[in-house]
Formats: structure tokens, sequence, C-alpha cells
């Protein structure tokens, strides 16, 4: 049945890759069988380590073996790996994310999960098994959502006399005014174009949707437009500073001297900007996630963590079963969403109430850290319906590629979406991927 499935969604999935008959089964983890099997977990998020020894710790049938991947690498390394065919040499388990979730499902490079995944779905949070989900195929298990919310200097705006603002219009008002005093009110980065993504996917866009068996594209919906047009007022007003993630060091100097106002942060972004601060620790203060046009609360618009099984692991079923167990059982999730030995994230699981003291930077935020314990928690809000796909992780290449432009003023924000559209569909259709005009 779920190949038949397959079979039918092809002209919507199907890139230049194959993947194999999704219909592979085993006995799930802990269960007597087959004897001792060692799967590895290709990883380098911290904390993944303690998870592993608490799996093992609970296991005797299965053990993990954490191998670090740096993340930056693993995408491609999982193809090469992919295309050498060797199952001996195969991660069973790899940390990936919906964004690059769908491509590597279109080209048969991890495996459909939707069984294994869907008598778990209860024990995650609301929506985040569908971020994983792609023309009804669940290719990975949440384990990290990104609850985004706003971070603000406080000395800067109370010198001032300044309100935190509630929207992105209030943003650029503000930046008007700190400018004067060389102060940026943002930081974006040539070679990352989430925060303009993110913006026009909190506003309603929908850069890919599913009709029937085909894609539908869009990235010059209004929505996109009025996120573009506020990257743009900001780029042109010269608001924002423009230090690469690269330099983290001296991105987070601006920022431990007063000349970065805010941030748009998340929970696994917190610890970091705790160990650099120095002289403005306990000044920070957090804020709700700014309101786009038209929206009457703040709305999460971030990319959803993932482990995904690869479809040429040795034992597919008991490594869907195994990054369940990582995703849900409380020492994994506990080992994950600590700041300091962790990686600060907010767990994908349906009560993520028990992690929130975890997640919260005290030393940063000071007396703040009570409420920006409630402001994590009222931002568990996601936007839902938004989709990458088979093509994903070229888009977002070509994106960032002409959002450097953009930043570089070689060209205008709404100009990107303009090529990000004729390029994408362009791209499917080489790809063999039928896309309705």
């Amino acid at each position: 049945m779920r190949s038949l499935r397959w079979l039918a969604l092809a002209g919507v999935l199907t890139l230049t890759a194959c993947g194999g008959d999704p219909a592979t089964s085993s006995p799930p983890v802990g269960q007597a069988g087959t004897g001792p099997v060692t799967l590895d977990y290709w990883t380098d998020k911290q904390g993944s380590e303690a998870a592993v020894a608490a799996f093992n710790a609970a296991h005797k049938d299965v053990q993990l073996k954490y191998v670090k991947a740096p993340a930056v690498d693993l995408v491609k390394n999982l193809r090469n790996a992919h295309k050498a065919g060797d199952k001996a040499t195969m991660p069973c388990v790899v940390q990936t994310d919906n964004r690059n979730g769908g491509q590597l499902l279109a080209e048969g490079v991890i495996k459909d999960i939707t069984q294994e995944v869907s008598g778990s779905a209860a024990t995650f949070s609301p929506g985040a098994v569908e971020e994983l989900t792609l023309a009804g195929i669940t290719y990975g298990v949440p384990d990290k959502r990104d609850p985004l919310f706003s971070m603000y200097y406080k000395p800067i705006f109370e010198k001032r006399g300044l309100k935190y603002p509630t929207t992105w219009e209030e943003l650029i008002e503000i930046g008007k005014d700190l400018k004067k005093d060389g102060i940026a009110v943002f930081n974006l980065a040539g070679e990352d174009p989430s925060t303009m993504m993110g913006l026009a996917w909190q506003a309603g866009a929908r850069w890919y949707t599913v009709q029937g068996d085909a894609w539908k594209i869009n990235f010059t919906d209004d929505a996109s437009k009025w996120a573009a047009g506020i990257m743009q007022q900001l780029l042109d007003n010269g608001l924002v500073e423009k230090i690469s993630y690269a330099e983290y060091a001296a991105m987070m100097q601006e920022y431990d001297q007063g000349k970065i106002a805010m941030r748009q942060v998340s929970t696994w972004q917190l610890s970091g900007h705790q160990r650099s601060m120095k002289d403005s620790l306990g000044q920070w203060e957090a804020g709700p996630n700014l309101l786009v046009k038209g929206q009457n609360e703040p709305v999460s618009a971030a990319d959803t963590g993932a482990l995904s099984v690869p479809s040429l692991c040795k034992d597919p079923a008991k490594a869907a079963q195994a990054a369940i167990w990582l995703a849900t059982e409380s020492t994994p999730v506990a080992a994950m969403a600590d700041p300091v030995d962790g990686s600060g994230w907010y767990p994908a699981v349906a009560d993520p109430a028990p992690y929130l003291d975890a997640v919260v930077p005290r030393q940063l935020w000071g007396e703040h850290a009570e409420a920006g314990k409630q402001v994590i928690a009222d931002s568990d809000n996601f936007a839902s319906g938004w989709v990458y796909g088979p093509n994903s992780t070229a888009m977002y290449e070509e994106l960032a590629d002409k959002w450097g432009k953009a930043m570089n003023g070689d060209m205008k924000v709404e100009d990107v979406l303009t090529h990000m559209q004729q390029w994408t569909v362009n791209d499917l259709k080489q790809k063999g991927v039928k896309v309705v005009e």
C-alpha cells in the first residue's frame, strides 16, 4: 500500500534519483528478535553524545554510535554515502530539518517513515509532524522547533524613552531614531536570507504548495512582497549592521557594547549570547516576536529539526524507533535542551513546559528571566502550512546568493523574489518535476 502511494506521488516528489521501496519493516527497538545491532547516528549538535549514552543505557538489542558529522557538510556527505551504496558504512539516524528533508526524500536518500511516526504523533507538539510531511509522506521525527521572539538591550531604550516595538513598521521608525546615535536596530547577514524568508512565511506566504500531482510555486504573492519591502527599508535607510555569522565573535561584541539594539532569536541562540556577553549581562530583556501586517498575535515561522532515516540503513524500523525515543524521552530531550552542555533546543514534544527552565539564559536576562520564560512559552505559536519542495536545498542556496547581492545593493529585495520564482520553476522542470503554471 505504501509503495502504491509512493508511485502515485511520483510527479510531486521524484527528482533524478530514485529511492527504494519504502515498505520495509523490522521489530521495534527493545523487542527481542535479531540480536544486538549498532546503528550510526550522524550529528554535531551539542548534547547528542549524552542523548546517545542515555539511549544505549536503556537498550540492549540496539546501540547507537555517535558520529560527529559537521552540519555544514552533512547533507553533501549523506548524498555521497547514498551514491556509494554501501549499507555497511551508511548511518541509520541523521540530524536534518524540513528545509533539506524534502529534497533528500525526493532524491531517495532518506526514507518514508510515515508508518513509524504516525503511532507516536500525539507525543509531538501540534504541527511538528506536518512540518516534516511532504505530499502525505513523513520523512523525519521532529526533535526541535524554533519559537521566535525578540530580545532587546534595555539601556538603549530606557536612555531614550523608547518603548519596544510591536510591529516591523515600528522597528523601522525606532531604527531611524537610533541611527542618529550610531546604533543599528538589527543585524542582517549577507549569507543568510532566513530572516526575510521567515518574515514572508509569518505574513502568510507559501512558496511551495502541492496541487494534485504537481507543485505550485509562488514567491511573488503580497505577503512575500510585503516582507521584501520591510527588508528593503531596513537596508535603504542604513538601519542594520551587516555582520556575517562567520564573524560571530565580532557580532557578539557589537551586541555587548550596545551597538545593536535588538535581535530576533530562538532558544538555541541564547546560550551563545550568554557566553559571549560581558558588559551587558543581565541587561537584556525578551519580548514577543514582532507582528506582521494584519496579525493580532505573534506567530513563529521557523524550521523544524528532524531525525531522519537514510534509505540504505541496514535496519530502518529500529532506526526510526530509536529516533522517536531520542526525540520524546525526558533524558535525551533534557540533554538537548540544556543551554550549557546541550544546544538550548526547544523540544518538539507535546508538553515542552518541563524543559523551559533549562533554556532560559538567567545571566543574560537577569531580573527579566522569569518574564522571559513566559515570553518563550507564549511564542509556541507556529505558522502552519509551509512546506519546502523537492529542490529545497538548491533553492535556498540560490536564494542566499541573490540575498547577498541585495544586501550589497546590487539588486532590490523584491527582484530577488522575481528571480526565485522563475529559477525555482525552471529548476523543477529540468529535474522532471511537474509544475502548475
